[in-house]
C-alpha cells in the first residue's frame, strides 16, 4: 500500500508540477493579454482623438463651404445688377452713337464753312458796293 501511495504521491507531484507550469503559462498569457488590452485601449484613444479632429475639420470645412456658397450667391446678385447697369449703359451708348452719326450727317464740314465764309464775304462786298452807289 505504501508503494501505491508513493506512486500516487509521485503522480500528484507530477500533476502539481504540471499545474504550476500551466499556471506560469497562464500568467504569461494573462500578461500578454493585458499588454494587448493596453495597446487596444491606446489605439482606441488615438482613434477617438482622430475622430474628434476629423469631426472638427469637417465642421470647419462645412462652415467654409457655406461661406463660399453665400459669397458666390452675393457675387451672382451683384453680377446680375452689374449686367443690368451695363445693359442700360450699352443702350445709352448706342443712342449716343446714333445721335453723333445724326449730328455728323447734318453738320457743316470745314469745306462747307469755308464755302459759306467765301460767299458771305462776296455778299458783303456786293452789299458794300450797292450801299456806296
Amino acid at each position: 500500500m505504501e508503494k501505491t501511495l508513493n506512486i500516487i504521491l509521485n503522480k500528484l507531484e507530477s500533476l502539481d508540477d504540471k499545474v504550476i507550469s500551466m499556471g506560469k503559462r497562464l500568467d504569461t498569457m494573462d500578461q500578454k493579454i493585458s499588454f494587448m488590452d493596453n495597446r487596444l485601449d491606446t489605439m482606441d484613444q488615438k482613434i477617438s482623438s482622430m475622430d474628434k479632429r476629423l469631426t472638427a475639420d469637417l465642421k470647419r470645412h462645412e462652415d467654409l463651404i457655406q461661406k463660399l456658397i453665400h459669397s458666390v450667391a452675393v457675387t451672382n446678385v451683384k453680377m446680375t445688377e452689374m449686367n443690368e447697369k451695363l445693359s442700360v449703359i450699352e443702350t445709352k451708348a448706342d443712342q449716343a452713337i446714333k445721335q453723333i452719326d445724326d449730328i455728323r450727317t447734318s453738320m457743316a464740314s470745314n469745306h462747307d464753312l469755308a464755302y459759306y465764309d467765301q460767299k458771305i464775304s462776296e455778299h458783303s462786298r456786293q452789299i458794300y458796293k450797292l450801299n456806296n452807289q
